[in-house]
């Protein structure tokens, strides 16, 4: 038996999700978005502070580096 042409591939509904229901968009704040964003601060302040320090190093370093230069 002959196959005439090519095969298509089957169609998928992948661009029209449904709408999510206020209750699954609560749970899916508190149980996901919520400690997420939580983690991500403490993250973020450590990562500030370890920022300042290398500017501070940094700042530092030329200062030395300036007084041993003209001394």
């Amino acid at each position: 038996m002959k196959k005439r042409g090519y095969e298509q591939q089957l169609q998928f509904n992948l661009h029209k999700p449904r709408e999510a229901t206020p209750e699954e968009v609560e749970k899916w704040q508190k149980e996901h978005l919520q400690p997420l964003g939580d983690a991500q601060l403490k993250f973020i302040a450590f990562m500030s502070v370890v920022q300042f320090m290398a500017l501070a190093t940094m700042m530092m370093s030329f200062y030395l580096i300036g007084i041993w230069a003209n001394g």
